[in-house]
């Protein structure tokens, strides 16, 4: 190790400590008095199952989303802990956000000691400073479910300051290994990027560590811990798979509809500029990134050149700094492998971008600021005296204003009615601010205003089957079944497969006495392959009431026709 890189004195590394953590206590402690918002409700607040500790088995083999027609993701050690938060609170919020400061905290402080042993002091300050303050993750501070990447990050980022430890000192033991191995475990227990570990380490092994002390055991401790953390990853994979049914990830998001790996590359080439905004000057933030706030071309166009020449800038300033500073080398590339699931390249997943995803990827950019505060530190020392106190009070009060701003932002993630209504004045042209607050219109039972907004996000977002079915539903169960239906029409033509929309629409024209399209409408729900007894039920329903009105040969003759269709194969 050189000595630019040897541990400071404990005093320093101390007040360092002090100085991490007071930074994130500024940057989130206004958080504390939210309630739940957005996912919370959904996830923690209305489901019944995360209220008690009494069913541990099928709380930890449960899927995160429950949502028909298919569960996906399994979370379990993160529906334990908020069912745990929810008994020892007794519901309230308050002990939730009190925990994601305590955990925010402990990942800048994990930041810290990880960057403590790739810089030198001034730059791992810098480092934990700039992860401390940055106003990207207040999404994952403010609302609740966002514990899932504080705790991955918490584990990823602790593990990663274990092995480089280890590997410097040529003093990776068992019990090193033994730690790392159940941090993967930990993170894998929460959230599934944890599985990104392995690809941490070797950007370490081929950046900081490449001049570290050979093993004196001829590598077998690392080859334990790469079995090891194989053995992880594949029994999370088979028990993930039983749980949701398959090894496929989240939903898709709507706008990868159909879309290959070059179209989903060009999409996400087009979302490179904002990905950069927000890591180095997220002054702007939002609950959702969607169109038409968020362009997207998923072929190219002119849009693509500002993308294209970030990505170009970004890959020969990773060839230069592999060569000059291999510290700086590593921020960039543990920011290529923390966004590597999310970016929607190797499998399509159910976000474009979102600030909460970004919070992994951030540990890079803080590690790589903190390097290019080592390289411009020598300058500034031999500058004058008026430049250097310039230079000083410029990185002090950045550093300022971005906690005070972290600190305000908090406050946008108080409840739903705030967040919405943030949404919709900093992002007008954003559909799913109105998405929401149209949502939360009908639920109140104001259907002139709830629609009104659901057909603006309509308009916004055309290609959304969201806004359509749930005004529709709502109408529906107001009994205004003629004009759902319009609704139902359109959210079957923009998701022929969902089954939801084609039982509203058949049930609908049940209830306005159209049997034998109500009928018709059963049995094409029905040669869907989805929901088969709600669709049988329907058509039971329809033919008994048809039974009293229609000819028996009449009767005979639709029910051999339909039994025909529903025989053909599912497209």
């Amino acid at each position: 190790m050189s000595d630019s890189l040897r541990p400071a004195a404990p005093r320093l590394a101390w007040l360092a400590v002090a100085a991490v953590t007071v930074a994130a206590l500024v940057a989130s402690v206004t958080g504390l008095g939210n309630g739940f918002a957005l996912d919370d409700v959904l996830v923690i607040e209305q489901r019944a199952l995360l209220h008690s500790l009494g069913d541990l088995h099928t709380l930890l083999v449960s899927a995160y989303w429950q949502l028909p027609p298919e569960d996906t993701l399994w979370r379990p050690l993160g529906l334990l802990s908020f069912a745990a938060q929810w008994v020892a609170g007794g519901g309230a919020p308050m002990l939730f956000h009190a925990l994601s400061i305590g955990l925010y905290v402990a990942a800048s402080l994990a930041v810290l000691a990880l960057a403590w042993q790739l810089l030198p002091p001034l730059g791992a300050l810098t480092a934990g400073l700039v992860f401390a303050v940055h106003p990207v993750h207040v999404e994952s501070v403010g609302n609740i479910v966002g514990q899932l990447e504080l705790w991955v990050a918490l584990a990823v980022v602790t593990a990663a300051a274990l092995y480089v430890r280890a590997r410097r000192r040529d003093a990776l033991g068992f019990d090193t290994v033994l730690g790392i191995l159940a941090l993967a475990g930990l993170g894998l227990g929460f959230k599934e990027h944890a599985v990104l570990l392995p690809g941490f380490l070797v950007a370490l092994e081929v950046t900081v560590l490449r001049e570290a002390p050979t093993a004196s055991d001829g590598g077998l401790r690392r080859r334990v811990l790469v079995v090891g953390l194989f053995a992880i990853t594949a029994l999370w994979l088979l028990v993930r798979a039983d749980v949701v049914g398959g090894l496929a990830g989240d939903r898709p998001h709507v706008a990868l509809k159909g879309l290959d790996a070059t179209g989903r590359a060009w999409l996400m080439l087009g979302l490179v500029p904002e990905l950069l905004r927000l890591f180095l000057w997220p002054a702007r933030l939002y609950a959702d990134y969607s169109p038409q706030y968020t362009p997207l071309h998923a072929a190219p166009a002119p849009a693509h050149l500002l993308g294209a020449g970030i990505v170009v800038a970004y890959l020969l300033a990773l060839v230069v700094a592999m060569r000059r500073d291999r510290a700086l080398a590593m921020g960039l590339l543990w920011i290529a492998v923390a966004y590597s699931i999310v970016s929607n390249l190797l499998l399509p997943t159910g976000i474009l971008l979102a600030e909460r995803t970004l919070f992994l990827p951030s540990v890079g950019v803080a590690i790589a600021l903190g390097a290019l505060a080592v390289k411009v530190a020598p300058r500034v020392a031999v500058a004058a005296a008026v430049p250097r106190t310039l230079a000083v009070a410029l990185s002090l009060g950045l550093i300022g204003v971005a906690a005070v701003h972290s600190a305000e932002r908090q406050h946008a993630w108080k409840d739903n009615d705030t967040m919405m209504a943030a949404l919709i004045a900093d992002a007008p042209q954003n559909f799913r601010g109105y998405f929401w607050l149209g949502d939360q219109l009908l639920r109140g039972g104001d259907l002139v205003a709830g629609e009104a907004a659901m057909r603006r996000a309509m308009a916004l977002w055309p290609e959304h089957d969201g806004p359509p079915l749930g005004l529709a539903l709502k109408l529906q169960e107001r009994g205004f079944c003629e004009p759902a239906l319009l609704y139902y029409d359109i959210a079957t033509r923009l998701e022929p497969r969902k089954p939801t929309p084609k039982f509203g629409r058949s049930s609908c024209l049940l209830s306005l006495g159209r049997l034998h399209d109500a009928r018709s409408a059963a049995f094409d729900g029905l040669v869907s392959g989805r929901s088969a007894p709600a669709f049988r039920f329907l058509i039971l329903a329809a033919d008994s009431a048809l039974a009293a009105t229609d000819s028996v040969a009449s009767n005979n003759w639709w029910l051999a026709r339909q039994r025909e269709q529903a025989r053909q194969p599912v497209p």
